[in-house]
């Protein structure tokens, strides 16, 4: 076997590595080839002579008011009634604790499946092979405990409760907000100045009053919550010291994880709440305005009056008069 000796040098440089790594994370760390990246405008108004469209958009990051864990709760019974209370003694012995956490903690049973088993009964015959029958061997129980809390800390508590009665499986936790209006309001508001100012800023620009052009306009909300906007992430390792041919090497297994990508203001004008450091229920608004800058011949709202008259002679004939 032989023995690798690092330099003081190898090992100032492996430190240096792993001190610059911490500024961006291990996710871009593998990348060592450096490029300047170029980064092209995104646009957000246009113009031919005759129209021109003005696009706001921005985000809200908004804290859960409350959160809903959901448990899986699983159990087998040689009987359905045997399934049935054993399933039932589990949640009520983790229901009665959890709600001694504190008084915003509200808990529901959802019922999921009740099915039978079956395992295979052999039958043995002097002259055939061996025949398997398909028989039931017991039951199998599922249902869901759902947990309402307030606060984040009130997960580990209830995580730890439920693992005390073996209900292991959190299938999900979902981010609910009560602010959805006022939040709307915010941001319509919010792009409202946003748009005159820049109807001031261009309509100094192209030396025309803007705010008495006609437009049309769209609106767009939608929302993102933290469960759509988690990544896959596997951690990076890269060995400094290169085995020779006849070396035994042996890779450890990187640890594989998620973590939370919520989506960055790149194209948006403003932001609500940029600094807020946990998973957040995110809000996208969009405003559209059209601007028709060509105006029409005749003004607006004029009526255009094309009327004739004729008189009828006592002969039948038809003259036309000149009004």
């Amino acid at each position: 076997m032989r023995t690798f000796f690092l330099t003081t040098t190898t090992l100032v440089t492996a430190l240096f590595n792993c001190a610059l790594a911490q500024h961006s994370g291990n996710a871009n760390y593998s990348n060592s080839n450096y490029q300047s990246k170029r980064i092209n405008a995104i646009q957000t108004t246009s113009s031919n002579a005759n129209e021109m469209t003005i696009t706001i958009k921005g985000i809200y990051n908004e804290k859960a008011s409350s959160q809903i864990a959901t448990f899986s709760v699983l159990q087998l019974g040689k009987t359905a009634k045997e399934a049935s209370d054993l399933i039932n003694e589990r949640i009520k012995n983790a229901t009665n604790e959890l709600k001694t956490i504190n008084q915003h903690i509200s808990i529901a049973i959802d019922m999921i499946s009740f099915v039978p088993t079956y395992g295979y009964a052999v039958e043995k015959k002097i002259f055939n092979p061996k025949t398997y029958n398909e028989t039931p061997s017991g039951f199998e129980l599922r249902k869901n405990i759902i947990v309402k809390y307030s606060n984040n800390s009130d997960l580990d508590q209830i995580v730890a409760i439920c693992s005390k009665y073996e209900i292991y499986d959190l299938v999900k936790v979902n981010y609910i907000s009560s602010n959805y209006d006022l939040i709307r309001t915010q941001m319509q508001k919010k792009a409202l100045e946003q748009l005159k100012v820049q109807l001031g800023r261009y309509s100094l620009m192209m030396n025309t009053d803007l705010n008495k052009k006609e437009k049309t306009l769209q609106e767009g909300f939608s929302t993102s919550y933290p469960m759509e906007n988690y990544r896959n992430y596997q951690a990076y390792a890269k060995a400094s010291i290169h085995p020779g041919q006849k070396d035994e090497v042996n890779d450890v297994a990187k640890n594989t994880t998620q973590y939370y990508n919520g989506v960055v203001p790149n194209e948006h004008q403003f932001i609500f709440n940029a600094d807020v450091v946990e998973p957040t229920i995110q809000l996208f608004y969009e405003l559209t305005v059209n601007i028709k800058l060509k105006e029409d011949q005749l003004p607006k709202n004029t009526i255009v009056k094309n009327n004739r008259y004729y008189i009828i002679t006592p002969k039948g004939d038809i003259k036309p008069l000149n009004l």
